[in-house]
Parts: C-alpha cells; structure tokens; sequence
C-alpha cells in the first residue's frame, strides 16, 4: 500500500532537517509514522448482488435465498458498510448502501422477503457495475467485497451478439477496475448451467472464492464461509459443544446450523441458566429460521457456556472484544505444492500486543482440517527464524506447507492461554492443476472434443500455450476459442487411445510452470475434470507478498527497525533517496504544522470518496412493472423513492 504526502509532496533529499538528527532517527519516526497508518482498522465493505430470474423457480424452488440473506445481516458487525441488490433485467437496490446499525438490519431483514424469481433476463454487467460504480481507485480506509449469487449467463436480451458484448464489457472493462480497485469478488453459481469461466474469472482475478452448488439448501453455509473470508470476525473455539468466554468479550452471536432431524437449540449459561428460542431475556435476540439458529448476546456472563445442539463444524461462536486476533490475508485458492506464510498477532484496542508475559502463556497454532475431519497441527512461532522475521515482536509466523491431496480444507489459527481462547476460521481450496478439462463427444461417430479453462487465480490466461501428441505423434495446436477458453478435436479413431496434452504457463508469482496430462481418449463427467501430471520448472513461490507482511509490524526497538530496514531493501532494491525525501517529509508534517495538513487533506479524500458513494446509494433505479403477471417484479421502498427524484 502506497501512502503519497499530504501537502503537494516531500521535500528534495538534499534539504537540511534542521533538527541535527541522525538519519536512523528519521527511519524510526519514519516507521512509527507508517506502523500508525497501517494498523488503522479497515472497514468491511461487503456488497450483495442476488439473481432473482426466473429460472431461480428451478433452481431454488423455496426460496432459500431469503433465509440465506436473513443471515448474512444478522451476522453483519455494526459500522461495517453494506448494500444488497437485486436483478433480472434490472438492478434494483434492495437495501441501501450504508453503515450497518439496527435500523440498516431491520430494513434489510424486511426487505429480504421479497426475494424472488420473476427477473426476465440475467444482467449481471449492470448489476456488478452500478453496485461498484464508487470503486474506481483503492481505499484504504475500506476492505471491498463483493458477493454475487447467480444460476445463469450473461442474458440480456435475446440477440446473442449483445449478450456476447456484455460478457466482453465485464472481462475487460469492468473487472479490471476492480482489480485496480483492490476489491474481491465471491461468486456463487446455483446452477450447474451458469457460465462458471466468467464466474471463476471475476473471483480468480481479484483472488476471491468461486463456489459451486448443486443445492438451494447448502446456500447458508456457503454465504457463511465467504462471510467468514469477508468480515474476518474474531470467534471463540467450539469444543465439544462447549465455549468459554472471557472478561475481553462484550458480545457473542452464535451460530447454529440445523438439519432436519435436530433437536431444539438450548443454552446453558455458566451459572446454570438454560435459555431456548421460547425462553430468554429480552436483551437476548434469537432469530429461528429455516436451515439455522442465530442468537445475539449483549454483556455475556464469563465463563463456560454450552450448546444443547447437533454437533457442527460450521457452528460458530462470534464476538466483540477488545483483545483480537489479527491474521495476515490468507489466500483462497491455491495448487499442490505451494507454500504461504500464516502471520498472527494479538491486537488490544488496536495495537499489536508484546507483553511478554501475557504471550509466554499464550500458544499460537494452526490447523489444517480436510473434509474426512483428518487434523493437521503446526506452532506458530515469534522466535526470529524463518518465516518469522523479527523476535518477539508479537508476530506470529509458521509456513503453511501444501496438503498431499487435491479438495476443500478448513484452516483453523488459534490463540489459546490460561485466561482466554481467540480462532479465526478460513476456508481454502487446493487444486491438482491450473486448468480443468473435460473431455466430450456429440455421438459415437464425431470427434472427440477436449476442452480447457483455467482457474484464473491460478495461472495466467494470456501466458498459456498448449498442444497435443497423438499416439501416431501428430501433434495437434489447442485454440484458443473464448478469452478464458481453450478446444482441440481429436478425430474418434483414436477412441481408448492414449494421448498426451502438454501445458506451459506462469503463474501469478512469475514462476513458470509446465504440465503434462496423458490419459485414455474416452468422455468424462462435467463434474470430474481429469488431472495433470504436475512438473513445475521449479517450486512455486509463495502467493502472500513479504513486503505486505512487513508493513504491519510494529516495531519499538532501533536495531529491530534496522533489521527490517535491511532485510526489505534487499528484496525490494531500496532507494535511498527515496527514503531521506520520505523522512524529511515526515518532519515537515510532524513538526511543521504538516500533521494537521494531513487531517484536512485526508477528510477531503475522504469526502469525496462519500460524495461518490451518496451519488451511488442516490442513483436512479429502473424499477419494473409490480404486476405478478409480469415475470419480475420490483418491490423496493427505497428504488421507488429514488425513482421520483430521478
């Protein structure tokens, strides 16, 4: 993250300080000046876009995007910042955009049934632009996601042509945007018919989650997970259905996902109360609806609680707290065989705690969890070796080391001492190969048809090259037919006989990769892409970027700055004039007046950013008739009141 001067820029190098301070004095300064803006808390602003079309009767015939919603704002923190939006053949904004409060979630809550599935067409361009219309450059002062819901394809008319160009207009005008915006996109297809390469793009290029779902009734613990990448809320760990809370915490909101066959859901409080959906306070909120439990507890009594409730893997126990675990972004994706750095820190009211004490008793550990519950555990460590870089510092670091097998796991970064117990939950999927492909065939006498996406986050589109050896060794080009699209034919006389398709690429941390697939020429399942033959040139390097990870050190001692200094300037070929020009900059603001340049020229920057975002929570929606005959209709409050002023 780069940080420009905030009064038309740092002096020349060559200026006299004037304070007859030593330069490593200025790099103190210079880092605890940096160390203050990075570790200002970022605000969650989490955006909602669901498809409401009217093939959404098909693929979720109850309507289980509604209790999804419900969910997804009962689990949103007051002051993060959100919005949810409809569309079909128009975007309506269901619920505005703005800060999350108890008025925000009880209108949402509102508005969340009436979800429905009358949209004529699928128009997901208009949707992904007008909720982003704000995000045009980055901001620190938010954290952007975006979460798109969808069952279908770009479709937005019936000229196929049109339809074509709106899918171009989202891959190469509206997606880099976002890119350049430093936001992410989760998108969810609830329909094996979706266009899962434009899907996997949007989340692949702006290193988000892409997930599949074959059912309507998995879709709360999926809007859950990507909640969880989201919000990152701090959790208490559920062990055998018991949880302890400790004087740090000032609220809890637990979770409960419910089968069919689970009993009710009680609580039993330490001092022996037991409380259910039709038993507790009033202060306590407990919202009972299809698929989940969701209870909200203001003040919670210290000590051990325990669930009357099936046990769960995906039951979470939430909290507020002045003592939070901070982790490093994680990745959401990745290959066999690649390696990142998990960093973890303890933050008390906002600052990265180094009391010795407190962190001798205190354990850091990651678990890595597959879907058989096999657990995989490795120590956190602040010791100075790597990965860690600098002892004691309050950084926890250990090296995440790729699972033997392909599939979804659960990472699971723990706190745990005598007094208190933090975990922060991430989900990641790990893939045999950069690309997936699926082998097809009309009828036993056509040819054969071999078809190749990427998984964008992976590799990229415009570095692969590839070709296949038949076994007469004819070797075939593969076509590039689709930007995120790759086809060979293969004549049916090579029907039950080996071929070998070769792959050459680069990964997004420039490691060049090359892969061979050799397989019997016969038809595969959709849902079954067939594996390559991994043979990188060398191994991959790590996807999370070191010199982000630094910045968010905090650092009190002169040699521990020095270290620091020295170890990133290697990586980074440092610029020494660069750096006296920063210091000398910062002495201006520090101590000619310069700081309280920077409030005034930060609140500008900051409402500016607002008065875009009011110009986008003000835009005009183009509603749709509210005739039930008519397939979609608009029932949005706010879209009509913006309508009249339009």
């Amino acid at each position: 993250m780069t940080y420009h001067s905030a009064i038309g820029g740092f002096p020349d190098a060559t200026d006299k300080c004037g304070s007859g301070l030593h330069v490593r004095s200025w790099l103190i300064l210079l880092c605890l000046f940096a160390s203050f803006l990075v570790q200002a808390e970022t605000v969650s602003d989490v955006r909602v876009l669901i498809d409401v079309s009217g093939s959404m009767k098909k693929n979720d015939p109850h309507n289980l995007r509604s209790p999804a919603i419900k969910m997804l704002v009962g689990l949103m923190p007051e002051n993060t910042k959100s919005g949810i939006w409809t569309f079909g053949r128009y975007v309506n904004m269901q619920v505005k955009l703005g800060k999350v409060d108890k008025t925000w979630k009880q209108k949402a809550m509102l508005e969340a049934n009436k979800i429905h599935s009358r949209g004529l067409f699928t128009n997901i361009e208009e949707a992904v632009k007008k909720a982003t219309a704000d995000w045009q450059t980055p901001d620190p002062r938010y954290d952007r996601h975006l979460i798109l819901l969808t069952d279908g394809v770009v479709d937005i008319g019936k000229d196929a042509r049109l339809n074509e160009q709106s899918r171009r207009r989202l891959l190469h005008d509206i997606l880099p945007r976002l890119e350049s915006a430093d936001a992410t996109v989760h998108s969810i297809a609830l329909s094996k018919n979706t266009d899962e390469e434009l899907l996997n793009a949007l989340s692949g290029s702006t290193k988000g989650s892409f997930v599949q779902v074959d059912k309507a009734e998995e879709l709360q613990r999926v809007f859950f997970k990507i909640f969880e990448k989201s919000v990152k809320p701090d959790t208490l760990p559920i062990e055998e259905n018991k949880f302890t809370v400790d004087k740090h915490v000032s609220d809890i909101t637990v979770l409960i996902f419910l089968a069919q066959d689970s009993p009710a859901t009680t609580l039993t409080l330490p001092d022996g109360q037991v409380w259910s959906e039709k038993k507790h306070p009033q202060v306590v909120k407990w919202h009972h609806d299809t698929g989940y439990d969701l209870i909200t507890v203001k003040g919670p009594t210290a000590g051990e609680w325990t669930l009357q409730a099936k046990i769960d893997p995906d039951n979470r126990v939430m909290i507020v707290t002045n003592l939070r675990m901070k982790v490093d972004k994680l990745p959401n994706s990745i290959m066999l065989g690649d390696e990142f750095n998990v960093r973890a820190r303890l933050l008390e009211e906002g600052k990265i705690v180094t009391n010795k004490n407190l962190l001798a008793k205190t354990n850091f550990e990651m678990k890595r969890i597959d879907k058989q519950d096999h657990v995989h555990s490795i120590e956190l460590l602040d010791d100075g070796s790597s990965p860690d870089v600098i002892k004691s510092d309050g950084v926890y670091s250990a090296k995440f080391d790729s699972p033997e097998v392909a599939g979804d796991y659960e990472l699971s970064i723990r706190a745990k001492s005598l007094t208190f117990k933090r975990a922060i939950r991430h989900s990641l999927q790990v893939y045999d190969s950069p690309v997936n492909i699926i082998v097809s065939q009309m009828a036993d006498d056509k040819p054969y048809v071999i078809n190749i996406t990427p998984h964008v986050g992976l590799i990229r589109p415009d570095s692969i090259s590839m070709q296949v050896s038949l076994p007469d060794n004819t070797t075939v080009p593969v076509k590039q037919i689709d930007d995120l699209a790759w086809s060979v034919d293969i004549p049916n006389k090579y029907a039950n006989k080996k071929f070998k398709l070769t792959l050459a690429g680069t990964r997004y941390s420039d490691t060049p990769v090359k892969m061979e697939f050799e397989q019997v020429l016969a038809v595969t399942d959709k849902s079954k892409s067939l594996a390559l033959k991994i043979t990188p040139t060398k191994k991959p390097k790590p996807e999370v970027a070191k010199k982000e990870e630094a910045k968010e050190e905090h650092h009190d001692d002169e040699s521990e700055i020095k270290e620091l200094e020295t170890e990133y300037a290697e990586a980074e070929g440092f610029n020494w004039g660069i750096v006296i020009g920063l210091v000398v900059g910062i002495n201006a603001l520090l101590i000619g007046g310069g700081w309280f340049a920077y409030r005034k020229w930060k609140k500008r920057q900051s409402q500016a950013q607002d008065e875009v975002t009011e110009e986008l929570t003000n835009d005009a929606v183009a509603e749709e008739p509210t005739n039930d005959e008519v397939t979609e209709e608009p029932t949005n409050d706010v879209a009509e009141e913006e309508l009249k002023n339009e």
